[in-house]
């Protein structure tokens, strides 16, 4: 058995080993993919070095990455979710992206930080694929606050995504190649929407015959795009990811409405069986545990960004009082503060460009592995005592306190500046 083999066996006995591991009631509320990192970082050089990252792990690792933003575009379902939650969803991540760019400036004017735009897109991110199913196991996927959540995940994810890829696209290449870049963005907008244009009856029984329980011919497709569409991205000086998640909405839109749910199992197979669990290992294995407690300024950066990552989507509460009762906002803050596979992708492209110094990428990939095991299940709890009209715990009181008091101080800010705007519209001489 050559090395490269044996490396992979090793991460594919981590795969078996994780979803087996959240069984056992201590990991019973935390999601897979942070038991897949965190057993990488004990397979990993940093612990106990039974594996190293060589050119083959790192390939499936980069292919898995693909392969789960591909997932997420595949799953991201405008109609499901509404034009509402949407709505307050972009209005609320913008507010937290202000209030990230203000938080991060100050970082970096201390010196803490030296790539400010990147971390400052960090922040506001949120992991649409590991809510999914968190909400759906809860029985949250169907209710308003489920809704609203997922609309403010949606956002997070997609939003962020964008962002990264444009800044990275502008620090490693020259003016004209980040014009490619916003000119592949256009692409796939035009794509997406002419499939969605383009449907027809006839088109939709051929490709509901396509999906027969005994037909690989739409999976085949199904890679073809992905792949047609990472290399366009590629040649355009886009990042892979930005090209995996259009490829996933054009082909949930291509099917929409025929058996989808077959072929999205079917991806899923692919993606969940094998590559996105080698990208999570992969990450685990590369993470330098060693950097993240080696001072206590280290450990102070992984209090900072955790603190960070729930405070930037606690700002923007106020845009949700209407929809949701008060006790309900931290639950929705720290359920949009949970995040991770965006992190680390980001951290890990900035790494590799030299913009994001590795002390930083290991805190903020530590402080991402500490909002999906601790966030989700606060964040629930919060909820089960809001639904049962129970009175709230000293943490749960405390943190309601502190949701009440940013939405309330939020509201006032956004009168303010809403009187504001209206002064000037009023001073304005060609205003009449």
């Amino acid at each position: 058995m050559t090395t490269e083999f044996q490396g992979i066996f090793l991460i594919l006995g981590i795969a078996v080993l994780a979803p087996l591991a959240s069984r056992l009631p201590l990991f019973a509320t935390v999601p897979v993919v942070a038991i897949e990192l965190m057993l990488g970082v004990l397979a990993g050089p940093s612990v106990m070095g039974l594996v190293v990252n060589d050119a083959a792990i790192e390939f499936l690792g980069r292919f898995g990455l693909v392969f789960l933003f591909f997932q997420a575009g595949f799953e991201f379902k405008m109609k499901e979710l509404g034009p509402g939650p949407l709505r307050i969803g972009l209005l609320a991540w913008l507010v937290s992206m202000l209030v990230s760019a203000l938080f991060v400036a100050a970082l970096y004017l201390v010196g803490l930080v030296r790539a400010p735009a990147l971390v400052a897109i960090i922040l506001p991110t949120t992991a649409f694929g590991i809510l999914l199913p968190i909400l759906r196991q809860a029985g949250e996927l169907t209710t308003d606050f489920g809704r609203y959540v997922m609309g403010a995940a949606a956002i997070g994810e997609l939003g962020p995504l964008l962002l990264a890829s444009i800044a990275l696209a502008q620090e490693k290449h020259h003016f004209h190649q980040t014009l490619l870049s916003l000119l592949f963005l256009l692409i796939a907008v035009v794509s997406v929407f002419l499939l969605a244009t383009l449907r027809s009856d006839r088109l939709s029984a051929i490709i509901l015959r396509w999906l027969g329980d005994s037909e690989l011919l739409p999976v085949r497709v199904s890679l073809l795009v992905l792949l047609g569409f990472v290399s366009l991205a590629g040649v355009m000086g886009m990042e892979a990811v930005v090209g995996a998640y259009a490829a996933g909405m054009a082909v949930a839109t291509l099917v929409d409405g025929t058996r989808a749910q077959a072929l999205e199992g079917r991806l899923k197979t692919i993606g969940a069986g094998f590559f996105v669990p080698v990208f999570f290992i992969a990450s685990g294995i590369e993470f330098d545990l060693s950097a993240l407690f080696a001072s206590p300024a280290s450990i102070a950066r992984l209090v900072l960004f955790s603190f960070a990552f729930a405070f930037v989507r606690m700002a923007p509460l106020a845009l949700y009082r209407r929809v949701l009762g008060p006790r309900d906002m931290p639950a929705l803050a720290l359920l949009s503060a949970t995040t991770l596979p965006l992190v680390v992708a980001i951290s890990y492209l900035g790494a590799r460009s030299g913009q994001i110094s590795g002390e930083n990428a290991s805190a903020l990939i530590g402080a991402a592995v500490v909002t999906v095991t601790v966030f989700p299940t606060l964040a629930l709890s919060f909820r089960s005592a809001s639904k049962a009209s129970r009175p709230a715990g000293p943490i749960e009181a405390a943190a309601t306190r502190l949701a009440g008091w940013m939405s309330a101080e939020g509201e006032k800010l956004f009168e303010l500046v809403a009187q504001n705007w209206a002064r000037f519209n009023e001073r304005r001489p060609w205003s009449g």
